[in-house]
Formats: C-alpha cells, sequence, structure tokens
C-alpha cells in the first residue's frame, strides 16, 4: 500500500507543471548556514519538487563574496557550490539580459548595490523566469517584473 501511496505521489508531481525559481543569495547563504533562523524555510524552498531550480553567476560570486568576508572555511563552501551546481540551472548573462538591464536601470534607477539586482533580474527576464525566492524583499518588491517567494 506504501509503495502506492509514494508512486501516486510522485505521479501527480509529474503532472503539476513546475513554477521555475531563481534562488537569490541570501536564500544560499541561510540554506548553508544551519543557524540561520531561515535555514529551514530555506530548506523546504530548495527541495520543494514544484520548483525548478535557477541561480545567476552573479549569485554565486555574491556566495563567495560573502562567505569569504565571515572567514568560512572554503572546502565547506565548495562542497556546498557543488550541491548547488548539482540542483539547480546556472544563469549567465547574454546581449540579450543586457538589453533588459540597460532598460531597467533606465526604469528603476538603481543606487548603489541595487544595481547587481537589476542585473539578477534581467537574466531572469532573458530566461522567462518571473520568481524569485528571496529575503530580501525590500531588494525586488517595486521590480513590478518579477513575483517574490519567500519572507
Amino acid at each position: 500500500m506504501r509503495i502506492l501511496v509514494e508512486k501516486l505521489i510522485i505521479s501527480i508531481f509529474a503532472i503539476l507543471p513546475m513554477t521555475n525559481l531563481l534562488v537569490d543569495t541570501k536564500v544560499l547563504i541561510y540554506g548553508f548556514d544551519k543557524n540561520s533562523v531561515y535555514h529551514q524555510q530555506t530548506k523546504a524552498i530548495l527541495i520543494d519538487p514544484s520548483y525548478s531550480l535557477f541561480i545567476t553567476t552573479k549569485n554565486i560570486s555574491e556566495f563567495f563574496a560573502v562567505t569569504s568576508k565571515l572567514k568560512i572555511d572554503l572546502q565547506l563552501c565548495l562542497k556546498y557550490y557543488d550541491d548547488i551546481k548539482a540542483n539547480t540551472i546556472i544563469l549567465f548573462p547574454t546581449e540579450k539580459s543586457f538589453d533588459y538591464f540597460e532598460s531597467l536601470i533606465q526604469k528603476y534607477q538603481p543606487i548603489g548595490n541595487q544595481v547587481y539586482d537589476i542585473e539578477i533580474v534581467s537574466i531572469m527576464l532573458d530566461n522567462n523566469i518571473k520568481h524569485i525566492a528571496t529575503f530580501n524583499r525590500k531588494d525586488f518588491i517595486n521590480i513590478t517584473e518579477v513575483q517574490i517567494i519567500g519572507t
């Protein structure tokens, strides 16, 4: 009976459409940091079978920038990075994403680090991804092109 239930659950997930979801840098950090108050919520997002997970090269560089500032052992970070690569699709900037970037810069006129969020969104738009998992709502709340998943 248990096997039949498990097969039914797998079958249901197989027919449900998956949501393409970009994982923001803080979600990567909280997934890595088991002591974070957001760790369990992050883990739930990362293992949810209804999501097809994506990250950008910008998220990867931000992850290593944050973990190196915190002096976290590089070997631990590289092991986690291997897990990230195995479970997400990495997106790269393109000429088209740069067109989106220029348009979004003019539309939102970001200041300072907000430019990096605009770059991430431009890569999302180039890949037809509308959802982002983030705990930094303020960074994306006014960007009408994307929908936020997370707190």
